[in-house]
């Protein structure tokens, strides 16, 4: 049930990023051909991307946390036993937990003081862009104790997954398709 609500929690904050950047695509664009092309504009273009912008990276850092997919220096890491790399990454999981609560408070607090100032052309208050941090502070603490509970039990012994082995591992998946797809496609090979 839990990995079933992590997967869904992950699928919505995909579906934002992806929401951020499509809409942050057509203003910035569209604006630019209105202003070369008709000599106008998109009068909430600027602000909007902008706190867009702000969000969609907020985010992609709770996403990119919760599938293990952050840039990760682990070259001490990979050279310790067992035993000190796992206090290492829970020392690291608190670290980050305790960046999580100064977010939280900073952005509650920022948040609560730009509640009366507005964006000129928008009209929204400032609090929905010292929000994010808020926001930000109290998801991420959900991927953060995940990763704790792995190195924990030892569920896990990388603290990021490797991206070049990925990459690797889909390519060779590609090229059995195409060697399959090549065999099955000739007439004399077919039983």
């Amino acid at each position: 049930m839990f990995d079933r609500l992590a997967q869904r929690i992950t699928h919505g904050f995909e579906i934002l990023i992806v929401a951020c950047l499509a809409i942050m695509g057509v203003l910035v664009f569209g604006n630019v051909v209105l202003r070369y092309a008709f000599n106008s504009g998109i009068a909430i273009s600027e602000e909007l991307s902008r706190l867009l912008f702000v969000w969609l990276i907020f985010l992609g850092a709770v996403l990119a946390s919760a599938k293990r997919i952050h840039i990760g220096f682990d070259t001490v890491l990979r050279h310790l036993s067992r035993g000190p790399r796992r206090v290492l990454q829970v020392a690291n999981g608190l670290l980050i937990l305790a960046g999580c609560a100064i977010f939280i408070v900073g952005g509650w607090q920022q948040t609560k003081i730009n509640l009366g100032n507005v964006y000129p052309v928008m009209g929204i208050s400032y609090a929905w862009l010292y929000g994010v941090a808020l926001v930000f502070g109290i998801a991420l603490i959900f991927p953060v104790c995940n990763n704790i509970r792995r190195a924990l039990t030892g569920a896990d012994e990388d603290l990021t997954e490797d991206l070049a082995g990925r990459i690797e591992d889909l390519a060779e998946r590609i090229e059995e398709d195409q060697a399959t797809h090549t065999r099955a496609g000739r007439p004399g090979d077919r039983s």
